[in-house]
């Protein structure tokens, strides 16, 4: 019932500014029948994208930009200003709402942007800077108003002391609500207000979507052929679940005995053994046997996960249960746009053992290797199973 009072309002407002302007058309007063019509094009801005952008603005947002623009309005229509304080009111209302516009689309930007993030000190402190600007910005157009159509007679601005108490009244509003708005999200004060639009946010961003199901449709396929990292699995399903994230690969650790042409040239190597567990040292022998040209590498390679988000929020969320799962080496990459996070843990090992089929070292290396790498499996498995469990705090 709250939110259709306030639509109403919202309604109500938008036709008293209609009359208005032609209330001012039939006087004959251009300037502020033009002010009118402009500022009822601006209240119904919010239905127009709803309608041709399928994006849907919040009641709130719709009610305090009606209201900021009827503000001023009915002070030169309705004469209002000529009230003690009401310039300065208006002025001080009409910029906290300028302010909190700044708020939301700074959290918006902050969530959904690979590029930039904000900490709440600089929330606040950019939504002062910014409310300030806009203020000064209204004067400059009340100054270039007077100059144009009362050539040069004061009527918007009329001394300078108006214009800086003007300034004053603009720049307590940004810093209040700066200091009010980057608490108050910390808080969780406007969560539901940020949760409706942070909806409709997902909504334009169509690409993530068409990526995610494209991924999802090659992971089944995947899946099918038994191509899919059996330990990994289970994480990967976990993930596919939740609607922001998708997967774009995936292992879950593994022992290696790679034959390569020389160092760095990985593209034509041939895998002698891979092992997606522990293994024996008759095992990695009976491997180094099909050795014939190259360099031989013994290769313990960590559990690694890519995981595509929407926004920088999910992903430093992720981020965040990785590190606490033992993933310390994870970290988030972006990338034409596109906000990656990479789940990576710590154990690994390169190491030489021969070459062109010859193997430079004795039995007793390789044992040791192998217990070594063996350990490493172990660690890693418990570390995905932890990851498992701890996914659940992301649903």
């Amino acid at each position: 019932m709250e939110r259709k009072l306030w639509i109403l309002l919202s309604k109500l407002m938008e036709a008293m500014l209609l009359f208005m302007g032609i209330w001012s058309l039939y006087k004959k007063d251009w300037l502020w029948a033009f002010a009118c019509f402009f500022g009822f094009l601006l209240a119904v801005s919010p239905a127009i994208i709803r309608r041709n952008l399928k994006f849907s603005v919040h009641w709130l947002i719709e009610f305090l930009l009606v209201f900021a623009i009827s503000l001023h309005i009915w002070g030169g229509v309705l004469h209002l200003y000529s009230l003690p304080f009401y310039d300065k009111i208006a002025h001080f209302l009409a910029s906290a709402i300028v302010a909190f516009f700044a708020l939301i689309t700074m959290y918006v930007i902050d969530t959904f942007s690979p590029r930039i993030h904000m900490d709440l000190f600089m929330l606040a402190f950019f939504i002062a800077i910014f409310t300030m600007a806009m203020g000064v910005i209204w004067e400059i157009a009340e100054f270039a108003m007077d100059q144009i159509v009362s050539h040069g007679i004061p009527y918007a601005q009329v001394s300078l002391e108006n214009t800086m108490w003007d300034l004053i009244a603009d720049s307590i509003a940004g810093i209040v609500v700066g200091i009010v708005g980057a608490i108050g999200i910390r808080k969780g004060e406007f969560k539901e207000l940020l949760l409706q639009i942070s909806k409709e946010a997902k909504k334009l961003n169509t690409r993530f979507f068409h990526a995610r199901n494209k991924a999802m449709e090659a992971l089944k396929k995947a899946i099918q052929e038994k191509k899919v990292d059996e330990k990994a699995l289970p994480i990967v399903e976990k993930i596919n679940k939740l609607g922001d994230y998708f997967t774009t690969s995936s292992c879950s650790g593994r022992i290696v005995l790679l034959e390569i042409p020389t160092f760095g040239r990985k593209r034509k190597a041939k895998f002698l053994g891979k092992w997606h567990r522990k293994i024996k040292l008759g095992e990695m022998k009976e491997a180094l046997n099909k050795a014939k040209k190259g360099e031989i590498w013994f290769l313990v390679q960590s559990s690694i996960f890519h995981v595509s988000t929407i926004s920088m929020e999910n992903a430093r969320k992720l981020l965040n249960v990785a590190n606490q799962s033992g993933f310390k080496y994870s970290s988030i990459k972006t990338f034409n746009g596109k906000i990656v996070v990479e789940i990576l843990s710590t154990e690994r090992i390169d190491a030489p053992l021969g070459k062109d089929g010859e193997i430079f070292v004795g039995d007793d290396y390789l044992k040791i290797l192998v217990e070594i790498a063996n350990k490493m499996m172990e660690r890693m498995d418990k570390k995905l199973k932890r990851l498992e469990k701890n996914l659940d705090m992301l649903s």
